[in-house]
């Protein structure tokens, strides 16, 4: 059993469950409504939220920490230009 729980994906599953639950606080938890921030701000924050979701698994799930360097940085660099992307668009639409 300790050995379960020694690994490196029981840990990014514990922060995954952590993350998820910021973002539904932050969204449907009504946990930023007292944060007197705007609504843009806000999903701007649940969108790097996503893409830090989305990099634990790929890396540590689909074992892509492992892959060839290529492989890796042209992952890292979608993921970083889609979020990026993302983020403009809800702060400069809204």
């Amino acid at each position: 059993m300790r050995e379960l729980i020694n690994q490196r994906a029981t840990y990014v599953f514990a922060a995954l469950i952590l993350v998820t639950s910021l973002a539904f606080w932050l969204t449907v938890g009504h946990g930023a409504a007292g944060l007197n921030e705007a609504r843009s701000v806000i999903w701007a924050e649940v969108i790097l939220l996503a893409y830090v979701k989305v990099r634990w698994i790929l890396l540590d799930f689909m074992e892509l920490r492992s892959a060839p360097i290529r492989l890796r940085f042209l992952f890292e660099s979608f993921a970083v230009t889609l979020a990026a992307g993302l983020i403009l668009i809800t702060l400069f639409v809204s």
